[in-house]
């Protein structure tokens, strides 16, 4: 008979990366929305939007839904969002 056995102590392996220079001003600019999907997240986001809108001068948003609030959204959604902002905001619920 033999065992296979698992380290549960081996934590999963870590991305590195460097966060983007923040803009001077939203002002004029197209601000991402990224929801995670728990429940109401929707509602805190549209507040969100709302102050971003009247207190920082924001243009417009691009609001996207991850499918999971318990996986990370995938690099293609995420990349196609960062094509089309010029900063992104992301928010939990419940």
């Amino acid at each position: 008979m033999s065992f296979t056995v698992f380290d549960p102590t081996d934590g999963p392996v870590v991305k590195t990366f460097s966060a983007a220079p923040r803009p001077a001003s939203l002002a004029g600019k197209v601000v991402g929305i990224l929801d995670n999907g728990k429940p109401k997240s929707d509602v805190l986001l549209r507040e969100v939007q709302e102050l971003f809108r009247s207190k920082a001068g924001v243009k417009d948003f691009v609001v996207v839904r991850k499918t999971s609030a318990y996986r990370p959204a995938p690099d293609g959604q995420l990349g196609d969002l960062a094509q089309r902002v010029d900063a992104v905001v992301t928010g939990i619920g419940d």
